[in-house]
Order: structure tokens, then C-alpha cells, then sequence
């Protein structure tokens, strides 16, 4: 999982430099709740950027969402100080920007608290819609989550006979697109034969 993060001008003493032995490392990890696992590297997502810009990958995220439908919230279960950690980089405005894997963990999230933590619920699709294109200041890189730094993603979910369909912003804002109380035109969940 990926998301980009703003460090505010002035928090680094000297030019940046994310090597291991650095002091700038420490400072970041601390201000950021990383872990010497999560990797972070400095990245220039457009001209006139008056922030640095960090991509962290998380990469002790061994997460399978989306890899198919049928996953249920249980498989995200012990995952609750990564949703905690997203949702308190958004709150104090530090979240440039997020990729699917992480949009679906704040969807899963919001259907969790919306519907009940018990609810058994699983996503039939996802969606990635790229909305800013900077891939020819990464050749070679055109399709990394840098060259593409903010999307819109939508998520369709079924939840007992319901189906929900949410967007989220690469920001983290959430928005419940379409609410479906019984299987339409009554069909039956494709899962289900």
C-alpha cells in the first residue's frame, strides 16, 4: 500500500536525504508513525510544489483485497492501527494523496462503522479513475501510483441483500454513490450460484 505525504516546509533542517543513518529518517518516522519496515522516498509529483512530498510504502501490508471477490471484512481484521493511522493523516491534513489498496481499507472502514462490525459484507468491484497524469516526468515509471497521484476510485460492495457503491477521492474523502436495498430486476448474486 502506498499513499504520498505532506511534510510541511521548514520541518527538515537541511536538504532532504532519506538514507537509513539519517537524522531526517528518525524525524520523519516519528512524525509519522512509520516503522523502520515502511519505506519512504522523496518524489516531485508536479512544478511549483512548495511542500516535499514523500511516498511511503507500507510494505508489512500483506493485504489481498483485491484480489478477487468474496473478501470479507475479517481478512482486514488486526488492521485497525493502519485505518487509525490513514484516518489521522487526513484529519491533520497530511495526506497528499492514497492508492486503491488504502481507499478500499477506509471504504471497508466506513461500511464497518455504517452497518455494524459484524456484518459480513464482500466487494464485487473496484475501479480506479486517474484524474491528474504526470507519467512523463517518470519514464519508465508510467504506470507507478507517482505518475498518477490522484484518483478517484469506486468500490462496489454487497452487504446481505444490499449492494453499496462508494467513491473515494485519493484524499479520503468518502461518498456513498448508490444504495440498492434488494438484488435489482430480481436477480441473484453471481457469488451465490
Amino acid at each position: 500500500m502506498q499513499v504520498l505525504l505532506n511534510i510541511p516546509e521548514g520541518f527538515l533542517d537541511d536538504e532532504l536525504s532519506l538514507d537509513q543513518t539519517s537524522g531526517e529518517r528518525e524525524q520523519i518516522n516519528r512524525a509519522y508513525g512509520l516503522t523502520d519496515a515502511d519505506e519512504v522516498e522523496y518524489v516531485n509529483i508536479g512544478p511549483g510544489a512548495d511542500w516535499i512530498v514523500l511516498l511511503t510504502t507500507f510494505a508489512n501490508v500483506a493485504w489481498v483485497l483485491f484480489q478477487g471477490p468474496g473478501i470479507l471484512k475479517k481478512s482486514i481484521e488486526g488492521w485497525e492501527w493502519l485505518i487509525d493511522k490513514l484516518k489521522s493523516l487526513i484529519k491533520k491534513d497530511l495526506l497528499v494523496s492514497l492508492d486503491q489498496d488504502a481507499a478500499g481499507m477506509l471504504a471497508i472502514d466506513y461500511l464497518a462503522n455504517k452497518y455494524g462490525d459484524d456484518s459480513g459484507f464482500d466487494m464485487m468491484d473496484a475501479h480506479t479513475f486517474k484524474i491528474i497524469n504526470i507519467e512523463g516526468m517518470y519514464p519508465g515509471n508510467e504506470n507507478s501510483f507517482v505518475a498518477h497521484p490522484h484518483n478517484y476510485y469506486v468500490f462496489t460492495f454487497t452487504i446481505a441483500a444490499r449492494i453499496i457503491v462508494l467513491s473515494v477521492r485519493s484524499s479520503g474523502e468518502i461518498r456513498e454513490l448508490e444504495s440498492f436495498d434488494q438484488m435489482p430486476y430480481g436477480l441473484i448474486d453471481y457469488n451465490e450460484e
